[in-house]
């Protein structure tokens, strides 16, 4: 199967369908469109509020999204809250980061290259914590899953070429519904799964890290106005899903195991309620047909206060072998 690029249009860095001779990072000199190259060292860059996407310590220079704007930031907390729903299925957390530095150091250990994703998303939230600033190369786990929202912006101009070359197991880029009058006019709405595989990253239909989950259904749930049936179907597969992988059930999620023991337990004794008033119910029946209405209601008042079955079982029973209502009554009473 012959290698296939992701829509570099001026033949930049490719993402292969099959594996391929070792790649190399991108060169300095790199194009980021829906960006401004802005001078910075790395401690204003630290310091600094707006969008960054990459910065270069050779250069000190920073890349600085042009148009960020609630478009571009819905699909990142859109995810986090989706994965939030995930982990409850599963049973056990799921750890969204966010906008955190991806960093390479130099061998003095200063900063020598940054990168900044739009979601950084780790499925068992031991394997780091955010103790450093950045997840550094070579030193931190790599996240399982990184989040890219292509709206003004084209990640495969390089960035995802850095990506591939860091080893990033699964990345996904969206680009939403909305349209943008700045957005490169080769993107098309959708969301595109980057698997690595053997070292080059592969297009995917669905998610490696999310068994189950289509590309198609993941741009879906990150664009619906509210979540949907089918979004919440989804949900609740994967995440079960994840749960025989990992041998968790909903039930080991705090939240949602004690729900689950309250609706149990309320379901509990709403059968026993029911259970008592049907037997009660049946024992007042039994002493129509067997003495008079009278003697019926009456009974029905001795037993208003009784809700042990066995006893009622035992009262059943007095029913049957007395040949005498008053008698019966009496015998209650």
């Amino acid at each position: 199967m012959a290698t296939k690029y992701v829509g570099e249009p001026d033949g930049l860095a490719s993402v292969a369908g099959d594996a391929g001779p070792a790649r190399t990072d991108p060169a300095p000199a790199m194009e980021f469109p829906g960006c401004d190259p802005v001078s910075m060292t790395w401690e204003e860059v630290w310091a600094y509020d707006g969008r960054i996407e990459y910065w270069d310590g050779a250069s000190s220079t920073a890349q600085v999204m042009r148009d960020a704007g609630p478009v571009h930031e819905s699909p990142p907390n859109v995810l986090s809250e989706i994965l939030t729903r995930i982990s409850q299925e599963r049973g056990s957390r799921i750890r969204c980061y966010g906008a955190v530095y991806l960093m390479e150091r130099d061998g003095a250990g200063r900063p020598r290259r940054v990168m900044v994703a739009d979601q950084t998303i780790y499925l068992r939230p031991g394997r780091w914590k955010p103790s450093d600033p950045a997840i550094i190369r070579d030193e931190d786990p790599l996240p399982d899953v990184i989040l890219e929202v292509d709206h003004t912006t084209d990640v495969r101009r390089n960035k995802l070429g850095l990506y591939e070359s860091w080893g990033f197991p699964e990345v996904w880029v969206e680009t939403p519904d909305t349209p943008a009058p700045s957005r490169p006019r080769r993107l098309r709405p959708g969301l595109t799964i980057h698997r690595l595989d053997e070292g080059r990253f592969r297009v995917s239909a669905e998610s490696r890290a999310f068994p189950g989950w289509p590309a198609a259904r993941i741009h879906a749930s990150l664009n619906e106005t509210h979540m949907s049936p089918r979004t919440l179907a989804d949900l609740t597969r994967v995440g079960r899903r994840l749960g025989r992988q990992e041998g968790t059930t909903p039930d080991d999620d705090p939240q949602i195991g004690r729900h689950r023991r309250q609706a149990h337990g309320t379901g509990l004794r709403a059968g026993r309620a029911e259970g008592v008033a049907a037997q009660r119910a049946f024992l007042g029946r039994l002493a129509s047909r067997k003495f008079d209405a009278a003697t019926a209601e009456r009974l029905a008042e001795a037993l208003a206060g009784v809700d042990d079955h066995g006893r009622l079982a035992a009262i059943g029973d007095r029913i049957i072998d007395c040949d005498d209502g008053a008698a019966l009554l009496a015998e209650l009473s």
